[in-house]
Order: C-alpha cells, then structure tokens, then sequence
C-alpha cells in the first residue's frame, strides 16, 4: 500500500491523540463502580485498537496484516458499543414515559376554548 508521507504523519498525530484518548479511558476504567466498568473499558479497547491501526497503516512495510487484525478486533467492540448506546436510549424513554401518546390519546381538539 503506498500512503503519502503527509498522510503518514497524519495518522502518526491520530495515533498520538487515540493514545492519550485511551489513557483518559483507561483511568475512567480503573475509578468506575462495579456495574459501571462496561463503558470505560470498551472507551479504552477502542482507542488502544485505534492506536494500533493509525500506526500500523503509517508505519512503512508490510504491517497491512497488523491493520487487518485491529480492524477485526475493533469491529465487535464497536458493535458492541453502539448496542449499548441503543439500549440505554430505549431504557431512558421508556423510564421518561417518552414513548409518544398513549392510544387512543389524539391531542387537544381543535377548536376547543382555554
């Protein structure tokens, strides 16, 4: 794979900030409570495979195998987050009562006087 030079150093920058991203996860990780620990390791699993994909497409050489192998360890994680995200969305509207209209509820008619 040829990669250009400023693209090299870009994704040398985007490793260095994945990596300080993956230490402030990675404290969030070590403080949570248990039954809070889920999120801040998947936050560190992310950003440490990030790392490790940035620096492999920008390292000279045939390292595309090392990008292939974060790549495959980076997508469940991903995954696996947005699961979560989905989940936690749904569990707060339905504890909100956010979920639209009861049946049969059709709003204030129209026309009608306050």
């Amino acid at each position: 794979m040829n990669i250009p030079v400023v693209a090299r150093w870009a994704l040398l920058a985007l490793a260095l900030l994945q990596f300080l991203l993956a230490v402030r996860a990675l404290r969030r990780a070590l403080r949570a409570r248990p039954g809070g620990r889920t999120g801040p390791w998947l936050d560190t699993a992310d950003h440490g495979l990030g790392v490790l994909l940035a620096v492999s497409l920008a390292a000279p050489g045939a390292y595309e195998g090392l990008a292939l192998g974060a790549l495959l360890l980076l997508a469940p994680v991903i995954v696996w987050k947005g699961v979560r995200d989905v989940r936690a969305r749904r569990g707060a509207e339905a504890a909100t009562g956010a979920a639209g209209p009861a049946p049969g509820d059709h709003g204030p008619a129209v026309g009608a006087a306050d």
